[in-house]
């Protein structure tokens, strides 16, 4: 026996004439009085620093995670996108990280600042931007009789105010409308009616998580709004009264604890389409994480009970194991095929058309990087048309062990964006559908989604590609490119950021324009590309690029008619200070005289932003 353990042997002695359980004096006493708990910093540097200091693109920059509350960050640990990731911490742990991380502490409970003077009942008015699609088939084309901004008179338009989402690093919920009142949402799950003129907050509802998706309106026999209908991040469906402002019902749609809803839901005939996705593809960054069990689905609603109708499955197999990662943990499959996109409705032929999202594992599917037509009134499958097989990718194949990541994995060329509907006079329908591969495809409803014909618009990447939205007028279908990450065997392939004309029926090039990169010389992802959706009206297409600037481009050549940038700092209309950033995911919308759009992105290692951003003609 060494001298140096005697004075534990004593006090092991003492402690049990005293009756103290050896047991609970290990545990207490010796392992917690010989080593102190980790700091904050020192849990940052061993569990989040390799992701968040901009190894892994997905992941938010530490200076971002800094502008959230200890609060927020716990959540996020618990509930939210790194629940995976926080199993692995005790609550001691968590509050500790939380409160490293945090620049401005516990979140502020003052007040609600910012209501209208005179926050009037809703009244009945048919919604003007009514969905993520702008309407059924996803044209993202805005009728000339809803938006008065031209090529003459886009000089004229000017800031009219900024509002701030309070305590948030990202702004990514397209705005609709009805009549004079804008719906949105924010990062921590408030739903903010809000005054079209003025900016200011006619009504709220807290949402238990985050919202992602668009604020899909509906209607009542007379088409007039009466209801609004929008999924958090834990997959839950939310329908509200608009007169009440209360909640009328709520319901999960997806058991797996990693499912979410990423793409907007569709109200049509009383029935809500409601695409399903997930978190586990990130989940797969842990190397203890079993991968993968989550598929993607279609889950039909009754629009005024919230029952179930229908449920359907992008892979209908069930997952079972399948061998054992480098890390000897289970890998399940198959897997994925997760949608991230808003539903197409085809009223003519009584289905939706939807995109999926690539396998998580190995073996991969015959669903996974298609195009889907379901039936509207069963769920039934009735074809696919898959334009990339063998397309099996996960979080961790960014990683250094990458024990998850599937054998010959990639290229992750998802269908992010909506696939487009477009119906014109004496000429076949066609679905549009444009992926993160950068290849667009034109197909035929009425064979089976038969390919029309196909054209490579950009080199892809993770990121796209097309990544969240095209729009047409029916005669042209206008290509918003990415082009970031490209894939390593495409690496030396030039980029084509920028905006792209292509011809419906021959599928050949009207026009391209190659965005410049003026980023200089900074630390966050910046870039040219056109990642959010883009809209179309009054022979303008309005687009936003990842650093930061709104482009008002010509229909007819791709001139940029108008530009501005986001960049900057705003004092919210509601008394709090507002920052632009990147502007990612959601486009904007043009409604009478008025633009409004989102900006600030704290994905993939973009820049931080709070601000909803409305520009009116003077």
């Amino acid at each position: 026996m060494s001298i140096k353990n005697t004075p534990i042997l004593f006090f092991l002695i003492l402690n049990l004439l005293l009756g103290i359980s050896p047991l609970v004096l290990a545990k207490d006493s010796i392992d917690f009085s010989l080593h102190s708990p980790p700091t904050g910093a020192e849990i940052y540097q061993s569990k989040c620093a390799f992701c968040h200091n901009g190894t892994v693109k997905e992941s938010p920059r530490f200076e971002a995670l800094q502008l959230l509350s200890s609060d927020a960050i716990k959540v996020a640990l618990t509930s939210g996108v790194m629940k995976a990731q926080g199993t692995t911490l005790s609550e001691e742990e968590k509050n500790a990280v939380a409160n490293f991380i945090s620049k401005i502490g516990t979140k502020d409970s003052k007040a609600l600042a910012g209501l209208c003077d005179d926050a009037k009942a809703f009244s009945n008015a048919k919604p003007i931007i009514s969905n993520w699609g702008m309407g059924l088939s996803n044209q993202r084309f805005i009728p000339e009789n809803l938006a008065k901004i031209n090529a003459k008179n886009i000089q004229n338009l000017k800031l009219k105010w900024a509002f701030a989402f309070p305590e948030a690093t990202r702004a990514r919920t397209q705005p609709t409308v009805v009549g004079n009142t804008l719906f949105t949402a924010s990062q921590h799950g408030v739903i903010y009616a809000i005054d079209t003129k003025t900016g200011c907050i006619r009504w709220t509802f807290k949402a238990d998580s985050e919202v992602r998706s668009a604020i899909s309106i509906g209607t009542d026999k007379n088409g007039n709004a009466n209801r609004i209908y929008f999924g958090d991040f834990n997959a839950y469906i939310y329908a509200i009264d608009l007169q009440t402002h209360n909640l009328i019902w709520k319901k999960r749609i997806d058991n797996h604890p990693a499912a979410t809803i990423t793409g907007s839901l569709v109200e049509y005939q009383n029935r809500l389409y409601i695409p399903v996705s997930s978190t586990e593809v990130v989940s797969a960054y842990s190397q203890k994480y079993e991968c993968c069990t989550f598929r993607g689905s279609v889950v039909a609603l009754d629009a005024a009970t919230g029952n179930e109708i229908w449920k359907t499955y992008t892979i209908s197999e069930e997952p079972k194991p399948s061998g054992t990662t480098t890390a000897g943990k289970q890998i399940f499959a198959p897997s994925g095929a997760p949608v991230w996109s808003s539903p197409t409705i085809d009223t003519k032929r009584g289905c939706l058309y939807i995109g999926t999202g690539e396998n998580y594992t190995r073996p991969s599917t015959a669903t996974s990087d298609a195009i889907i037509a379901m039936s509207l009134a069963t769920g039934k499958i009735q074809w696919v048309q898959q334009t990339l097989g063998q397309d099996s990718w996960n979080g961790a194949c960014t990683t250094p062990d990458g024990a998850n990541c599937p054998p010959n994995h990639g290229p992750d060329f998802d269908f992010g964006a909506p696939p487009i509907l477009v119906s014109r006079k004496d000429k076949p329908d066609m679905i549009l559908a444009g992926q993160k591969s950068g290849m667009v495809y034109a197909m035929n409803p009425d064979k089976n989604g038969a390919i029309v014909w196909q054209a490579r618009v950009g080199r892809g990447g993770i990121m796209g590609g097309i990544h969240w939205g095209m729009a047409s007028d029916e005669q042209t279908l206008f290509v918003p490119i990415n082009d970031r990450d490209a894939w390593p065997e495409d690496k030396d392939k030039p980029a084509f950021s920028g905006l792209h004309a292509i011809d419906i029926e021959s599928g050949k090039f009207n026009w391209s324009k190659i965005q410049e990169n003026t980023c200089g010389d900074v630390t966050w992802s910046c870039g040219p590309g056109l990642s959010a959706a883009i809209t179309l009206c009054n022979n303008i297409v309005w687009g936003a690029s990842l650093d930061g600037v709104i482009h008002a481009f010509s229909t007819k050549q791709g001139q940029i008619l108008w530009e501005y940038d986001t960049k900057q700092d705003f004092q919210g209309v509601n008394g709090i200070k507002a920052n632009g950033g990147t502007i990612d995911s959601a486009g904007a919308i043009v409604v009478g005289n008025q633009v409004f759009i989102n900006s600030g992105y704290a994905k993939f290692g973009e820049k931080a932003g709070n601000v909803l951003l409305c520009f009116e003609l003077k």
